[in-house]
């Protein structure tokens, strides 16, 4: 046998072994039964326990009397300050930052005219006593006797970092009973974890089909839900 056949079969020889132990290791890749991954889901209902509240002054004088403007803007302040003491609220809870102000102007054709200074200063009552905040905040009579005042309410949990701790663990548990129930008619048993990926968090009123790609931490109501997946792979045996 010449050394050209011996050269041919030998590489022909070592082609079949290497397809052979590639295709075996693909099959071990590809082989049904060795992992299964599924979703679990998890929701729970909650309250928050503490609240946020933006009140926006807003004060209008008409030509060049600043003086005037801060001293109606502070009178509007105080008169604030002294209906939440009087309601309770601890006074630590309030800030508010400086005043800003822009001068307004009139305009006809061809003529820029000066009218006045337009203020604005913000106040922030961030608190648990929620109760307190809402009754005034939805009946704000005593608060709109004077000037002009925009607020909203914001509402958050304490606790939010160990519910979604919580969240995960449930959802990850609700993936393995939907993996068993799964393969519950096969004569494979979920086995244990093999990886897990957590989804991110939708926190949105209660009932809510919202869902956004980055998650979502609605917080213009008291009463919330938080919903999370979590991705697991479990070995099968």
């Amino acid at each position: 046998m010449n050394s050209s056949i011996k050269t041919g079969l030998i590489l022909g020889v070592s082609l079949i072994i290497s397809a052979l132990i590639f295709g075996s290791y693909f099959y071990q890749a590809q082989s049904p039964g060795q992992t299964i991954t599924v979703v679990g889901a998890a929701s729970r209902n909650f309250e928050a326990d503490t609240v946020k509240w933006t009140l926006n002054i807003e004060e209008d004088v008409l030509g060049d009397n600043l003086s005037a403007g801060y001293e109606r803007l502070k009178m509007v302040r105080e008169k604030i300050f002294a209906l939440l003491a009087a309601k309770g609220i601890n006074p630590g809870s309030v800030t508010m930052k400086p005043p800003q102000v822009y001068k307004e102007y009139d305009y006809t054709e061809g003529a820029r005219i000066f009218r006045g200074y337009h203020f604005q200063q913000t106040i922030y009552v961030i608190t648990d006593q929620v109760d307190t905040v809402e009754k005034i905040a939805f009946d704000p009579l005593d608060l709109l006797d004077g000037g002009t005042i925009n607020s909203h309410l914001e509402y958050f949990y304490s606790g939010i970092d160990e519910l979604k701790k919580a969240m995960v663990g449930e959802a990850t548990k609700n993936a393995r009973e939907r993996a068993e129930k799964m393969v519950e008619q096969t004569d494979v048993k979920v086995g244990k974890i093999v990886s897990v990926r957590s989804g991110v968090f939708q926190i949105t009123e209660p009932h809510s089909t919202r869902v956004e790609a980055g998650g979502i931490h609605d917080t213009s109501t008291r009463h919330q839900q938080i919903r999370v997946t979590a991705h697991v792979t479990f070995a099968l045996k």
